[in-house]
């Protein structure tokens, strides 16, 4: 498994630790699985951007 590394705010982070204490699993679980579940829900739908054109 690799290491990453991001940033969250600090009320987001207090969730997130109380919520991996009362289910006794680690913080990098609950993100892995969260992610799991987004990205499940996600990816039969189309991956749209937004492109400006810009004239100079």
């Amino acid at each position: 498994m690799k290491v990453v590394s991001f940033k969250l705010e600090d009320d987001l982070l207090e969730v997130l630790e109380e919520y991996s204490k009362k289910r006794n699993a680690t913080k990098s679980e609950i993100i892995r699985r969260a992610l799991q579940s987004y990205i499940g829900t996600e990816k039969d739908k189309p991956f749209v951007t937004k492109r400006i054109k810009v004239y100079t």
